[in-house]
């Protein structure tokens, strides 16, 4: 099956009105807006041509920097992870030939992109895609995120009902 937002479209830019960006509620039943929240932050969105990626994170610019020919899917999920780096105060540890930058990139990574997918992706909304949706790929169309995302998510759900909160004592 296939959806508006699937199309290749190289002209398509996230705006504050596009519906991609307000569809998926976050936890705080408000609907995020990546885009809209950069703006809030005072960050900047830039596009240019990115040989091997989605977006990059400028910390000393305070700039996002978005690949051109992404789905408005695609740019709303980078962009989502990107602001996960520039909220955290993380930098670029890929400039640094060493084994602990390295490590520290791959946890800022996946920081970046378990964050990324919480607030992208509701409890409720995966709820009711997963119920219903028949692959991975059906539901992330429905929840208007790359299928990466939604695993990230599912990840996350399956470790939020093996790990109930140990804090909360009884009595």
């Amino acid at each position: 099956m296939n959806h508006a937002f699937d199309r290749k479209d190289r002209t398509t830019r996230l705006s504050l009105i596009d519906p991609v960006c307000a569809r998926v509620p976050e936890a705080s039943g408000k609907p995020y807006a990546p885009l809209e929240r950069a703006q809030e932050l005072g960050l900047h969105v830039r596009y240019a041509t990115l040989a091997d990626s989605w977006a990059w994170w400028v910390p000393s610019r305070r700039l996002i920097i978005l690949s051109n020919g992404l789905t408005a899917v695609q740019e709303r999920c980078a962009l989502a992870h990107e602001l996960e780096h520039a909220q955290r105060g993380d930098v670029d540890c890929r400039v640094i030939e060493h084994p602990t930058a390295r490590t520290w990139g791959r946890r800022q990574e996946s920081r970046a992109d378990e964050a990324a997918a919480r607030r992208l992706i509701s409890t409720a909304a995966l709820e009711a895609a997963m119920r219903w949706a028949h692959s991975h790929e059906e539901a992330a169309q429905e929840l208007q995120v790359t299928e990466h995302m939604l695993r990230v998510r599912l990840r996350l759900y399956r470790n939020d009902l093996e790990c109930p909160d140990t804090l909360r004592i009884a009595g």
